[in-house]
């Protein structure tokens, strides 16, 4: 079984077949995936995919080239984030 410990498959450039390919996974051996939130909005981007996919684990934080958008109320939000269910890194 492979495990992928680090994806973006949130990114624009999975739009077109995402779902096909993470529907084929199970039947090419990739049994876990961390997908890795970059900033606010990929870590919206990254929940939907742990709640779609059973196999999908999150990473969730702020790439540093990001961080213009951190501000008290942000930082507060992400925090709560990190007690979304299947989050396994910060």
């Amino acid at each position: 079984m492979i495990f992928e410990s680090h994806a973006h498959y949130d990114d624009e450039a999975f739009d077109a077949d995402r779902e096909a390919l993470l529907g084929s996974f199970a039947e090419n051996g990739i049994g876990y995936v961390v997908n890795v939130a970059a900033s606010l909005d990929s870590v919206k981007t990254t929940q939907a995919l742990m709640k779609r996919w059973d196999f999908v684990y999150g990473a969730l934080g702020v790439h540093p080239s990001e961080t213009g958008e951190l501000n008290e109320e942000n930082f507060a939000w992400l925090r709560a984030q990190l007690k979304t269910p299947k989050t396994v890194a910060v």
